[in-house]
């Protein structure tokens, strides 16, 4: 390979790599290892650099879900470069100096006490050959890694075992949880820390703790999706620990219980099937069939002469075989819910629901039809219910939880309490409350399904000073952007203008442009009676 071009290739290389430390030190002035945060030695510790198509093209993270550059060099004599000597050449010289840079810095906060450094290279040619080239290049600074482990554990001790002191903001209990689940720092066993993480759990339910507690879990579910994604599901199976398939359930049950989304709830139950069917695991076998165990045998199981009631938390499944179609056998089924809900049972649930009954659903156009959805809709066939109805959706509604009888979440995902709630209150106006307690509780930002609900409460109430609020309050409750056209239809009658009016004063300037864009869409600013106001 040409001395000249080797030379050059290498130097641009660093150029880079000099950049990426010019910045880390221009998005954090003044700082010194530990300064920012007392277990936090250092920022980076991954660099892929990728040599392709005439540039030199450098990332900073490993996100699968962004490919975007964080720096890049174009290198036009890249095409004269081949792949062998690419990697006997090039490749030494980049590892060696790297590893010089590396431990330059050692007392400085720019890097963390490892790094891992990726280079891919591919060669331009029009040959079928195969000119692509990776290698992984991890290098520790040993005394660094000890410190830092001296600090973790004094931080454990002091913070978690002796509760001398509170987990500080947000960002140490990122760098904790970061830290914490490296096992190449910490050296755990897994059936360790699993008991740590436990211990933590209750630490964090503290009055001290309690503002990061759902960040603390947040954290370690991440840390947890990733271990399994890029550790244990690549090991081959025979080659697994005991230990590794006992880190590898509980990892499921916290995703299970601790999840944000409906779908953490899906993968963490195909997670314990996969313990079960391809690693052998009984007790994944045991939470599958039976659940955790932790709720007692009358709270999961009930049958009497007219229905039979089956709960699973763990696949946070309520199975109703309804044996005759009678008030008692919904009665029944209902406070079996009631009672799983109100000891621990998930939130975002779903009805395996078994009827003789006709399958009928909620007159609400655009709603998905579900096993759930039909259970609370045949318990509407029994006025003498709806007060314990309104019991159940009380105790159902709760903020990022969902119900989990649709596949995937999307627009038509609901809150649980949702058919509850719509059902009542399209029944009578006293139920006006429970569905402004509902909006209260509604994801606004992800959460759709009860446009098609407010569509019918129009068509149910028309505009009285009662409706009016509520459907208002409802346009504010979702990020629709939908135009509800049997409003506008209503808003022709001068006496619905009025008071439209008048409702509008209870609101901001940001709000009133919402609901009146709910009615008439970008033509708001034209319908003439609203203009006049102005």
């Amino acid at each position: 390979m040409d001395k000249t071009l080797k030379e050059k290739l290498i130097d641009s290389t660093f150029q880079g790599i000099n950049k990426i430390i010019e910045n880390t030190y221009k998005n954090h002035p003044d700082e010194k290892s530990y300064s920012g945060c007392r277990i936090q030695e250092g920022y980076d510790d991954y660099l892929k650099i990728v040599f392709k198509k005439r540039k030199i093209v450098y990332h900073k993270d490993d996100f699968f879900w962004s490919d975007t550059p964080d720096f890049e060099i174009i290198f036009q004599e890249l095409n004269k470069v081949k792949r062998d000597d690419f990697v006997e050449e090039i490749v030494p010289e980049i590892k060696s100096k790297f590893k010089e840079v590396f431990f330059k810095y050692e007392d400085s906060f720019v890097f963390r006490y490892k790094f891992l450094l990726i280079l891919e290279f591919e060669e331009e040619n029009d040959l079928l050959e195969d000119g692509t080239y990776k290698e992984e290049f991890y290098i520790e600074n040993n005394e660094r890694k000890k410190e830092l482990k001296s600090k973790m554990e004094n931080y454990i001790k002091e913070v978690i075992f002796d509760e001398k002191k509170a987990m500080k903001d947000d960002r140490e209990c990122v760098i904790f949880c970061i830290n914490l689940l490296d096992f190449k720092l910490m050296g755990y066993s897994e059936n360790y820390l699993i008991k740590l993480i436990k211990k933590i759990l209750q630490v964090m339910k503290s009055v001290k703790n309690k503002k990061l507690e759902k960040e603390f879990q947040q954290d370690i579910l991440y840390h947890f999706k990733e271990w399994t994604r890029d550790v244990f599901l690549k090991l081959e199976p025979e080659k697994v620990t005991e230990e590794q398939i006992e880190l590898y359930i509980y990892k499921a049950l916290f995703q299970i219980k601790y999840g944000t989304y409906s779908h953490d709830t899906k993968n963490g139950c195909d997670d314990l099937k996969n313990a079960m069917n391809k690693y052998h695991s009984e007790k994944a076998k045991q939470y599958l069939e039976k659940g955790t165990g932790t709720l007692s045998d009358e709270l999961i199981y009930y049958k009497d002469e007219n229905l039979e009631c089956k709960a699973n938390d763990v696949l946070a499944t309520v199975n109703i075989k309804i044996k005759n179609e009678v008030t008692k056998s919904y009665e029944k089924a209902l406070d079996f819910i009631i009672n799983l809900l109100a000891n621990g049972f998930p939130h975002s649930y779903e009805i395996k629901f078994s009827s003789k009954s006709e399958k009928e659903f909620l007159n609400i156009k655009g709603l998905a039809k579900s096993s759930t959805h039909r259970f609370f809709r045949r318990i509407l066939d029994f006025p003498e219910l709806y007060d314990k109805l309104e019991i159940y959706a009380k105790t159902a509604m709760k903020e990022f939880e969902w119900y989990q009888d649709l596949s995937e979440e999307g627009e038509k995902s609901c809150l649980p309490g949702s058919y509850a709630v719509f059902g009542l209150g399209l029944y009578n106006e006293k139920y006006f409350p429970l569905i402004e307690e509902y909006y209260s509780k509604v994801d606004d930002e992800h959460q759709l399904a009860h446009q098609y609900f407010i569509e019918a409460l129009i068509d149910r109430y028309g505009v009285t000073e009662k409706s009016l609020p509520i459907i208002f309050e409802g346009f504010l409750s979702g990020q629709f952007d939908k135009v509800f056209k049997n409003l506008a239809k209503l808003m022709k009658d001068e006496e619905n203008k009025k008071l439209l009016i008048k409702e509008l004063e209870n609101f901001d300037k940001y709000e009133k442009e919402t609901i009146l864009y709910s009615i008439w869409g970008d033509k708001w600013k034209k319908v003439s009676f609203i203009k006049e106001k102005k």
